[in-house]
């Protein structure tokens, strides 16, 4: 059957920049709203930060990225100190609640504060800025064996018409994503983290390292590690299955291929778009020429909610220094 091929936006686009739960699936994105008033609280906590500010007798409450994306932006918590009056810029609830998703804060005479990177006016960056990267000067480690940053993500938000994504969902699928309900279903409300294959969409670092003869992915977000077996005799069939599955490498060339099945995880996506008991994810790791660059794709086959395979591309770059961070979710 023929795939799908699924290009991606920006990293830092709308949406996919938060990579715990769907902007969309929760607040007005296609309107800019202005909020301003005074902070009353403040959560410096993962997935979100989380403040209320009190503005015309009321309180609303607000979400910002989260703390390791603030921090790599050199925001700090003295960045919002209660009984600060601010401006913030952001969009508001979809469900006529006192709540808005905060994209920046407005400084006086054009400067900005921002809270979630990829929102308007919030470190955006086109495919052309993202396409283009300087390759390092500085000593590489070996191989894949390293920290790697999202240069792009791919989109996995259904919702997300502007990248022209369109899922062939079977008539099975319509009917388990119309029963999706995201203030209720949603698993980031729970500090629950995604399984396979959401995980791999998310704006965060992660790292390859050698765990005996097979590899650890350490993921920073939601703080997973994924095991992928290297050895020639290893086989899923048997293994009981878990939310990351159970997953087989090789390399072919500079390429790390990993067959990932035995997924017990109930959704595709962040929007409630269901992922299959039988599904099959195959990964392709491939580090370029230059070593500055990790090429992404990732091809997701499941009958019982696709009507044909799913392809989509992302890639991670190399930034020297970079860490993972704890990610500690806190409700």
């Amino acid at each position: 059957m023929p795939s799908i091929a699924i290009f991606l936006g920006s990293l830092l686009m709308t949406f996919a920049a938060g990579a715990h739960h769907s902007v969309a699936a929760f607040y007005d994105s296609d309107t800019a709203s202005e909020l301003s008033g005074t902070i009353t609280s403040i959560d410096w906590i993962n997935p979100h930060v989380r403040f209320t500010l009190e503005t015309g007798g009321e309180i609303w409450a607000l979400e910002s990225g989260s703390v390791n994306m603030l921090e790599r932006h050199n925001v700090g918590r003295g960045e919002l100190a209660v009984g600060n009056e601010i401006t913030v810029v952001g969009h508001f609830s979809k469900y006529d609640r006192n709540e808005m998703i905060a994209g920046y804060i407005k400084i006086p005479g054009g400067g900005q504060i921002v809270l979630w990177s990829g929102l308007f006016g919030g470190l955006e960056a086109d495919e052309s800025e993202t396409d283009t990267y300087a390759p390092s000067t500085t000593v590489r480690p070996e191989g894949i064996f390293r920290v790697w940053s999202q240069g792009r993500t791919y989109t996995n938000d259904a919702t997300d018409t502007s990248t022209g994504m369109v899922l062939p969902l079977t008539a099975a699928a319509v009917a388990a994503r119309d029963q999706y309900d995201p203030l209720t279903d949603d698993t980031a409300l729970r500090c629950i983290p995604q399984g396979m294959p959401g995980i791999m969409d998310n704006p965060f670092p992660m790292e390859f390292v050698t765990q005996g003869a097979d590899i650890a992915l350490r993921l920073e977000e939601w703080d997973v590690v994924r095991l992928i077996h290297m050895s020639d005799d290893a086989d899923a069939e048997g293994r009981p299955p878990s939310p990351w599955g159970y997953s087989v490498g090789s390399f072919q060339d500079d390429t790390l291929v990993v067959t990932t099945t035995q997924i017990d995880w109930l959704f595709f996506d962040d929007v409630g778009t269901p992922l299959g008991e039988g599904a099959e994810i195959v990964e392709r790791f491939t580090l370029r020429s230059d070593e500055d660059r990790l090429d992404y794709t990732i091809r997701v086959t499941d009958p019982t909610m696709f009507s044909q395979p799913i392809t989509m591309e992302g890639y991670w770059i190399w930034i020297p220094g970079e860490e993972i961070k704890p990610y500690n979710c806190t409700l």
